[in-house]
């Protein structure tokens, strides 16, 4: 087997499921300045919460993807950050305790940055930056019964 990928250190760590609702968040807060969020949302204005959940489900799924790396940073969380987004996301904006895991939220801490990757095809690094917990998950959706 390939040599485990050294941890990470500082402020940047592997995302974790309990980081999607916050990640939905700041990057919709963040991709809003790119001209690409223009493009590829054209009615974010009217359906604010398409966009979170939008956002949510793709790295959620890139979370649970073995071959992808989903990143996040921790830092001090601004408690006024809500008036410096556009307004559309400030109008649907969630509490901090909807979309921050409280063992942050009690330290003050939450996810202010995210960064996704694919590993190269065949990659030896392949399942190595999934979080705990995460094949578990797949499992049990994957074998959720129908309705």
């Amino acid at each position: 087997m390939f040599p485990q990928a050294p941890p990470f250190k500082g402020a940047l760590r592997l995302a974790r499921l309990s980081d999607i609702p916050r990640i939905g968040v700041v990057a919709a807060a963040s991709f809003y300045h790119s001209s690409w969020f223009h493009y590829e949302r054209p009615y974010f204005e009217k359906y604010p919460y398409d966009t979170l959940s939008s956002y949510r489900s793709s790295f959620g799924t890139a979370i649970l993807d073995s071959d992808s790396v989903v990143l996040v940073v921790e830092d001090n969380l601004n408690t006024a950050e809500a008036s410096n987004v556009y307004e559309a996301l400030a109008g649907v904006y969630p509490a901090f305790d909807e979309q921050i895991p409280k063992e942050m939220l009690e330290k003050g801490k939450a996810v202010v940055a995210v960064a996704s990757f694919y590993l190269l095809p065949n990659s030896k690094r392949r399942g190595q930056f999934q979080p705990e917990g995460a094949l578990v998950f797949c499992f049990m959706v994957s074998n959720a019964p129908y309705d």
